[in-house]
């Protein structure tokens, strides 16, 4: 083969090359923009109660305390709250052991409401559980869905609890989306 030839060859192999990486990086930077029709949010919605995180109990439990009694918590002493429509590995089982993940979820869930930090809660259509626990969506400062952004790591399962369903779509999407990709427990502890 001539030296002409080569270096024609290794043009052309060297702009395929380029085409493909420019065809890469414009699908990744398309992956990564929110939809259209998604809203940007900028805080807590609109009508959310504030509390400050007095603990974690586990990835989808914790004590909080309302600066006020409010729409969802009409008290303001300590509180226990479950995260509707999602289920966090439990911490502590019959053989006293954390189910697989569920440190994690516990570790994902405080970097989203560490101690001492604030959430806002919106409330469902039944405002507490069986165990006295109020049932609440939560948003951070900045306007992160705490439910959501849990779902979208893959640091907890879909639970639906009736008649509570005002994101169940919005999470089931989240959780669906997470376990195809394997993300967190569904690559590590779910096959």
């Amino acid at each position: 083969m001539s030296t002409a030839a080569r270096r024609e060859g290794s043009a052309a192999l060297f702009w395929l090359l380029i085409i493909g990486l420019l065809v890469a990086g414009a699908w990744w930077y398309w992956k990564q923009q929110p939809p259209e029709d998604a809203p940007e949010m900028t805080g807590p919605p609109e009508g959310s109660q504030e509390v400050i995180v007095n603990f974690l109990q586990d990835g989808d439990s914790l004590q909080v305390t309302a600066l006020a009694a409010g729409p969802v918590i009409g008290v303001t002493e300590p509180v226990q709250l479950r995260l509707l429509g999602i289920d966090a590995p439990e911490m502590h089982t019959d053989n006293g052991q954390p189910q697989c993940w569920a440190d994690t979820a516990k570790a994902e869930l405080n970097q989203l409401a560490p101690s001492g930090g604030r959430l806002w809660l919106r409330g469902d259509t039944q405002p507490q559980d069986v165990y006295g626990r109020y049932l609440v969506y939560a948003w951070t400062k900045t306007g992160i869905f705490v439910n959501e952004r849990l779902a979208s790591l893959g640091a907890v399962r879909e639970l639906s609890i009736p008649p509570n369903y005002a994101y169940e779509q919005q999470l089931h999407n989240k959780i669906a989306e997470a376990r195809t990709e394997k993300r967190g427990l569904w690559g590590a502890c779910i096959n």
